[in-house]
């Protein structure tokens, strides 16, 4: 007769209450993530109603803006009534937000995961304030004003920028409109998504580099504000990326930047390993990751 082995037994047992710890530790996660989740839902539900309710500032002014270009360039009609989609919650700045939100996990595999789960969700609430929300499309506002030939004036512009806005494009750079792939050569070029493809026409230029763009002046709300204070850590690094191979006097990184890309690839870097916590961290983690994690978006208005 065989006797029980006590290694094995206690081995299992290891396991078990192993196990059981991870186990506790992901419902706690998930719970937080599902706390989480139902906040930012209520947001984007709260900016589509005053979105479509007419009540989003800059959202009337694109609907002027896009009536005046028709009556000035009947050939534009296409780009105005596309751009007058941008004032509803049909508009791509607002179904981005919504594809971002469906994109975040509620089953977190690790902490690292959850926590990342967590900024994702502060980032997009952030963003479906009705305040931040209206500043960001003054950039489909400026964009129109660009095609009316100096009759309509570009809106929350610093004066020493004015000039070039009335002529630029101020949704390049943003994802929720295009993005910038990488040919064979090595080179950037900004690709635009489906029917935004027709700016390709209207401002005279086919497909152009990161290089040639960032060389010159070309402010907009994302990229000097937006990107910082709720865009998506993939495209802050992307771009602080794309900004050190094309340096300019027009494409330096801010401080705000730099923070969050260092802040950012260092949680990427970290979820990629899947080191190991302790269960002290983990425990701390779970009594305060609503108060650190998931605070307030009005606290990024204050600067770049």
């Amino acid at each position: 007769m065989k006797r029980n082995n006590p290694n094995l037994f206690y081995y299992l047992l290891g396991l078990l209450l192993l196990s059981a710890f991870i186990s506790g530790c992901s419902n706690r996660f998930e719970e937080q993530l599902s706390v989480a989740h139902k906040e930012t839902t209520g947001s984007l539900n709260q900016l589509k109603s005053q979105l479509d309710g007419g009540k989003i500032t800059n959202a009337l002014l694109i609907n002027k803006y896009a009536d005046t270009i028709i009556q000035l360039k009947p050939d534009y009609v296409d780009v105005a009534t596309l751009l007058k989609n941008e004032a509803t919650s049909k508009g791509n700045a607002y179904t981005a937000l919504s594809k971002r939100l469906a994109n975040v996990s509620l089953k977190p595999t690790n902490e690292d995961s959850a926590r990342m789960g967590l900024e994702e969700l502060r980032l997009i609430t952030t963003a479906a304030d009705t305040y931040e929300f209206n500043n960001t499309l003054a950039d489909v506002v400026n964009t129109l004003a660009s095609l009316s030939d100096g009759q309509l004036a570009v809106i929350n512009v610093p004066e020493s920028q004015r000039a070039n806005a009335q002529q630029t494009n101020a949704m390049v750079g943003n994802p929720a409109y295009g993005n910038w792939k990488q040919n064979s050569s090595g080179q950037s070029f900004w690709v635009w998504y489906g029917m935004y493809s027709m700016f390709n026409n209207v401002f005279g230029m086919n497909r152009y580099s990161y290089g040639a763009w960032s060389s010159r002046p070309h402010y907009s709300y994302y990229g000097n504000y937006g990107r910082n204070r709720w865009g998506s850590n993939r495209d802050v690094n992307r771009n602080y990326h794309l900004s050190q191979r094309n340096p300019s006097r027009y494409n330096q990184p801010s401080a705000a930047t730099k923070s969050r890309y260092s802040t950012s690839s260092s949680r990427s870097s970290s979820y990629r390993s899947g080191s190991s916590k302790s269960s002290s961290r983990s425990s701390s983690y779970g009594s305060s990751s609503r108060s650190s994690s998931y605070s307030s978006s009005r606290s990024f208005r204050s600067g770049k």
